[in-house]
Formats: C-alpha cells, structure tokens, sequence
C-alpha cells in the first residue's frame, strides 16, 4: 500500500481549511485517511501552520511521499531540512545550530522580500506623483494656451474694431472738407 502525507479539505466554501493527513494513495483527497498529523490554514494573513513534528518524521521513515503542496509547507517551515539532518543522525547541538541558521537566512529572504515590496510601493508611488504633476503641468499649459488665445481674440477684436473706425473718422474728415469745400 502506497501511503501519502497530503492535504484534506475542511471547512465552507470560499473559506478553506486543511487537515495534513496520511492516507492511502487510492483514498480519495477528502476520504478516509489512516492518521491526522496537523492542519494548515491559510485564510489569515500570516497562514497558519501546525504539524506533529514526530508524527510526521515518524510516516516519512516509514515511506510516505508528501504530496507537492505538503512537501512545499514543510520546506518553508524548514522541517525538511530537520528531517534529513534527523535521518543522518546528526546530533541535537548540530541539528539545533542547523535550524537556527536556516531561521537567519529565513529571516534574510523575508527582510529581501519587504524591502523589495517596499521599493515597488515606493515606485508605484513615484510613478503616481509623476503622473500627477504631468497632469498638473497639461492643465497648466493648457490654461496659458486659452489664455494666449483669449488674448490674441482680443486683440484681434481691437484691431477689427479700430480698423472700422479709421475709415468712419476718414470719412467723417472727408465730409467735413467736402462741406469746406462747397463753403468755399
């Protein structure tokens, strides 16, 4: 018999919880399993892992293949690696010096991460201020081209009308020399 370390589903719909079972290979993913070894939650932020660690070292010595996604839970929360060093009959000082630098390159990876989210927040932030003022600056620009325009209309409009008054005043200096000239 072929026996798996896997997930079974639990809980509501869109609301997922996981009990880490092992089961037979053949038994359906929410049918009868042989042992529960802990649970996996992760609706919260921080997703929520807890395993029986002996337990579980106890189904892997015996053969049990942890599904991918299992296997993926048990390597971020390190428990591969104490695995193999237990299978290598490392000591305890070893095995707790082991994990407590993987604990410190995990904490480096995680400060990474954030600092990496941080920079994408701060570039998203950029970008959205840059556009901003470029937007700032096209409605600026485009207030001082209505206003070039307005003023342009105007001057236009002086210069209509001053043209239609020169050739009024003309003709109002011709009528009068044109009386001048019938007094004479």
């Amino acid at each position: 018999m072929a026996v798996k370390i896997r997930l079974k589903r639990m809980g509501k719909k869109k609301q997922p919880f996981y009990r880490i079972v092992v089961a037979d290979s053949r038994a359906p993913r929410d049918g009868r399993s042989i042992e529960k070894i802990g649970h996996y939650n992760p609706i919260p932020e921080q997703a929520e892992l807890v395993i029986k660690e002996d337990r579980l070292f106890h189904w892997l010595d015996e053969g049990a293949k942890p599904s991918d996604t299992v296997f993926s839970l048990l390597r971020s929360r390190g428990l591969t690696l104490k695995y193999e060093l237990k299978k290598r009959n490392a000591d305890e000082a070893t095995i707790s010096k082991e994990m407590q630098k993987w604990e410190l390159a995990h904490d480096e990876r995680g400060k990474k991460k954030a600092a990496a989210e941080l920079a994408k927040m701060a570039e998203a932030e950029a970008a959205v201020k840059a556009e901003e003022e470029a937007a700032e600056k096209a409605a600026a620009e485009e207030a001082a081209a209505e206003k070039a325009a307005a003023k342009a209309a105007e001057a236009e409009a002086v210069t209509e009308v001053a043209v239609e008054e020169a050739p009024a005043e003309e003709s109002d200096e011709e009528t009068a020399e044109s009386t001048e000239k019938e007094d004479s």
